[in-house]
């Protein structure tokens, strides 16, 4: 499964770049289902419900000029998946990237759509406020 979209934005790329590489910030706003997020250095560990299936995702962090990736796992005893979540910046616009297969892929398939789509609604405004918020 593979979701793209592209959205503009009147924010400096440096300022995205600092922003969308914080996993608090981003993992959270994007997947809903993450209840407790762990990061430490380049990398994250967190737990996450859905209809009451407990799973947990981890991944690492890798930040260039102008992408940002967060290869993950997502994982439930056995069951394995594994994505990749990708920003690129370019002046006045971020275009996100969400690649995922594995275990839940069809079943979560339209729900992850519908949460993409939300994400990049609100991401103006929930970008501007982590801005005033830090300072930056």
């Amino acid at each position: 499964m593979i979701l793209e979209l592209s959205v503009t934005t009147s924010h400096d790329t440096e300022s995205l770049r600092i922003i969308l590489s914080d996993p608090n910030f981003v993992l959270p706003l994007l997947f809903p289902s993450i209840k407790d997020l762990k990061v430490l250095g380049g990398s994250f560990h967190g737990h996450a419900n859905y209809l009451n299936i407990d799973h947990e995702v981890s991944g690492n962090i890798y930040i260039s000029s102008n992408e940002i990736n967060y290869p993950f796992t997502l994982s439930r005893g056995k069951n394995l998946g594994t994505g990749r979540l990708t920003f690129y910046l370019t002046p006045g616009r971020i275009s996100l990237k969400l690649e995922y297969e594995g275990w839940m892929e069809t079943f979560a398939g339209g729900l992850l759509g519908r949460w993409v789509r939300k994400f990049s609604r609100e991401l103006e405004e929930k970008i501007r406020m982590e801005r005033i918020r830090r300072k930056i």
